[in-house]
This record gives C-alpha cells, structure tokens and sequence, in this order.
C-alpha cells in the first residue's frame, strides 16, 4: 500500500495524551432556529466503523459532520483483535470523516471503544480537513440520517463532491488507537458489514475511491452490505461477553 503522502509533511499530526477540546472551543450556534444553549465541544476522527453514519447517530446522537480528514503518517489496519486500527507508517495516510461531539457523545464512545479495558486509548492529533460543502456542513447527523443518509442528501441537495472544499489544518481531533493490538490480521465476520455500510457513507461524501481499493480493501472484502436494521438510539452493547480478548469485553470498537 505504498502511497506517498500527498498532504504537507510539516503538519505531521503528533499525538498528545491532553484532553484538549477541538479547535472550536465552544460551539458554534446549530443551524438557523436552534435555540440551544451552547455547550464545548470536541472534533472526533472516524475511520471504521463509525464512518456509517447510522451507527454514529446511534451511538453519538448529539453530534454534527464537520468534513472529511486526512491522518499523515499513519496507515489504516485490521489488527489481531478483528477491528480496525492506525499504525504509524511514514509516507502513509488515513482518510476519515470529523464529527463535532459533545461531552456525552465522548462517554458513549469511550464506552463503545473500550477505553476503560485498553482496548483503544485516546488520543489527541493533527487532521487536514476537507470541510463539508454547504448544507451538509455542522448538520446533526441524525438530521442527515433521517433525511436517508448522506448519499440521498447530497443528490437532493446537487452537491458537487468533486469541487475543490475549503482545506486546513485542525488540532486536537480526538482519534482512539489500539496501542497493544497493532499487528495486521483479518476482520470479524460481523465487522466486515458494519465497515462496509461505511464506505458507502464516506464515498457518498466524497471519500477518494483510490484510497479505499488501497488501503482498505486488502482487510474488508467488497461485498453487497446488509441494511442495518439496529435501533437508532442508546449504547449497543454485546449480547455476551466477548472471548477473542478476556481484557476488553463488552466493547464494540472503531
């Protein structure tokens, strides 16, 4: 998979282990008539799962899509425990979709990633965003969701993806990492339709098509994904406990 990276190699995106808001500190008012009083918030950094935005409404329903990312010097994996994970790889890059989240949004994931059991750790990182295009930008992603999801959005809408976004730097995007878990494997059965129903979703909003033949593609096979048919609200949890890893069962991971 040996791509050059095609961003600026001065803004490497360091990790740090501060808890430091996204770059708005407070956010910004919602769309026009939301009378909601403004709480802080945090940009987040998807590259999994939760690239399918059901599931992110599902298990963060107050958050908002921001844009498009790009992680330099790291590369997308599926590792021993069957989920996706970044490693670093110089000259390498992952692409991912930002949510603006609020601090309950952030419990729900911690949850979901397993932070607690050192499934993921958090970590806090540069990402060049492609901000989204007009009135996908800062929309609640259950509105999107609820509209039939980004690609029915962005036909109605007559969203030019291919036109050039606005492009910068943005600091401190919450990515979680699985530090003791980065050895490449295969992914869990079920795991491969929840990633699949993603790419749909990161394509539909403008997700280069290179990126994922390449980079993605060698761990999830394409194949037709089934709908997800799960609730739309609340934290899904594991009908049982999980046995791949005694250590962080109970989390449904990136």
């Amino acid at each position: 998979m040996g791509l050059e990276v095609a961003a600026n190699a001065n803004a490497d995106a360091d990790a740090n282990t501060s808890p430091h808001p996204g770059p708005d500190a407070v956010a910004e008012a919602a769309h026009a008539g939301s009378s909601a009083e403004l709480q802080p918030t945090t940009y987040y950094f998807a590259y999994g799962s939760n690239l399918h935005l059901k599931q992110m409404k599902r298990r963060c329903p107050n958050s908002k899509y921001i844009g498009r990312a790009r992680l330099s010097n790291y590369r997308w994996q599926i590792n021993e425990r069957g989920y996706a994970n970044v490693v670093d790889a110089e000259g390498h890059w992952v692409d991912g979709l930002v949510f603006e989240i609020d601090d309950n949004d952030e419990t729900r994931l911690d949850i979901n990633e397993g932070v607690s059991k050192n499934a993921y750790a958090k970590r806090y990182m540069s990402v060049l965003l492609f901000r989204a295009h007009g009135v996908l930008y800062r929309r609640p992603t259950s509105w999107i969701v609820n509209k039939g999801g980004p690609a029915k959005v962005c036909r109605e809408a007559k969203l030019a993806l291919n036109k050039p976004s606005e492009q910068r730097w943005i600091q401190d995007v919450l990515v979680y990492i699985s530090l003791d878990y980065v050895r490449d494997s295969s992914p869990k059965e079920e795991y491969v339709n929840r990633i699949n129903l993603g790419l749909i979703d990161a394509a539909a909003l403008g997700m280069d098509d290179d990126y994922i033949v390449n980079c993605i593609r060698p761990f999830i096979p394409d194949r037709p994904a089934a709908a997800d048919n799960k609730p739309s609200t609340g934290i899904k949890r594991s009908a049982s406990p999980r046995t791949d890893i005694t250590t962080t069962s109970g989390t449904d991971p990136e």
